[in-house]
């Protein structure tokens, strides 16, 4: 008889080699088991840590409220809020009664905040050569860099009455962002009635038509500005800025 024939899969090399361990397993979960001393030591980092901030939360005192949110806007009484502008010189809303107040809420890192900026300049130009009450006025983010707002200022050629949110000392936004409830969301721009009421929201980049059609609607919606309350120091301010 024939020799037998060796066998083919003989030759494969690591047939007769026991075949490679399984990955090691625990829990139903590969690795598991190799960085399982692990786990135990995260746990408890994360609940340490999760404790931790619910602590913080419950310790620090509640932020005040703002004056006006802006789903109340509509004839909600503007605060008077003050601002110090970038030349020293300090502005106050109630300064402004008896004028339509447009205020612009910006930051220099803001594309369309910086989009809109000569429009609101071109509306401040035609007040100041048409004698209408109008006031202009921006207010910068307290957490922008003075450097980079006023350089972007001198940029556009900006001359109507620009100021920084900075009058606190608390941290986070301005007082002025907080009292009409902006909360970060810019360009915002506030339209003020000469009797000193909110007329309205405007959202985002504004044109040129927006805010005139803004300014005669809050012209129109406005009540008598009581006798003796207008000052005249501030539109002369206003109109100084040319």
């Amino acid at each position: 008889m024939p020799e037998h024939a060796p066998d083919q899969w003989s030759t494969r090399p690591g047939h007769d080699e026991q075949p490679e361990s399984e990955p090691e397993t625990a829990h139903g979960r590969v690795g598991y088991g190799r960085y399982g001393k692990y786990t135990p030591l995260a746990l408890a980092l994360l609940m340490v840590l999760g404790l931790a901030a619910i602590g913080w939360l419950q310790w620090r005192a509640p932020a005040a409220e703002p004056a006006i949110r802006p789903g109340q806007l509509p004839g909600t009484a503007a605060p008077d809020a003050s601002l110090t502008l970038l030349d020293g010189t300090s502005l106050t809303l109630s300064d402004l009664l008896g004028s339509v107040v447009v205020l612009n809420f910006w930051a220099s890192w803001c594309e369309p905040c910086r989009a809109e900026m000569p429009v609101l300049q071109a509306v401040h130009d035609e007040a100041v050569v048409t004698g209408e009450a109008t006031a202009v006025l921006g207010v910068g983010i307290r957490t922008d860099h003075d450097a980079d707002a006023r350089a972007l200022v001198h940029q556009l050629g900006l001359t109507y009455p620009i100021g920084r949110d900075t009058d606190t000392d608390a941290p986070g936004i301005g007082p002025i962002e907080h009292a009409f409830g902006i909360q970060g969301a810019y360009p915002s721009t506030i339209i003020i009635r000469p009797d000193g009421a909110v007329d309205r929201l405007l959202l985002g980049e504004v044109t040129a038509d927006q805010v005139r059609f803004a300014i005669d609607e809050a012209r129109a919606n406005a009540g008598p500005v009581a006798s003796g309350s207008e000052s005249s120091d501030g539109k002369e301010l206003v109109a100084g800025y040319r």
